[in-house]
């Protein structure tokens, strides 16, 4: 069974909260660009260096967020979750999400437009 996991890099809670200075936003992307890269590469190597590879079918591109969503085995995501690096959760198992799994039927557009109209028309 694959599992779609969502993976953060770990936070230092041992020192108080200090916001953070106003920042050039421009710059600001670019951190956060290679923040979510490096924390990619930290994903890779860690799954190229437990022998994971057969246990992960997808690992998402890099964004403005620290966040990679990766498709993996339970076997996978137990060891990723031992890792001291970052925090790994899961959302559910990817068979529960039907549009991932296969092809499904289509459905006209009448079909659900005509209840939404019938309860909007009571409305007016």
């Amino acid at each position: 069974m694959w599992i779609e996991s969502i993976i953060m890099p770990r936070e230092d809670d041992s020192e108080p909260y200090v916001p953070a200075p106003q920042r050039d936003r421009r710059n600001g992307i670019a951190a956060a660009l290679e923040q979510s890269r490096k924390l990619r590469d930290a994903v890779q190597g860690f799954v190229s260096a437990h022998d994971l590879s057969d246990g992960v079918r997808w690992l998402s591109e890099p964004g403005l967020l620290p966040v990679i969503t990766i498709h993996c085995t339970d076997f996978a995501l137990a060891k990723l979750r031992e890792a001291a690096d970052f925090v790994v959760g899961s959302a559910a198992p990817i068979d529960t999400y039907p549009a991932l799994v296969g092809a499904q039927a289509q459905v006209a557009p009448q079909a659900l437009l005509t209840p939404a109209l019938a309860h909007l028309q009571r409305r007016v």
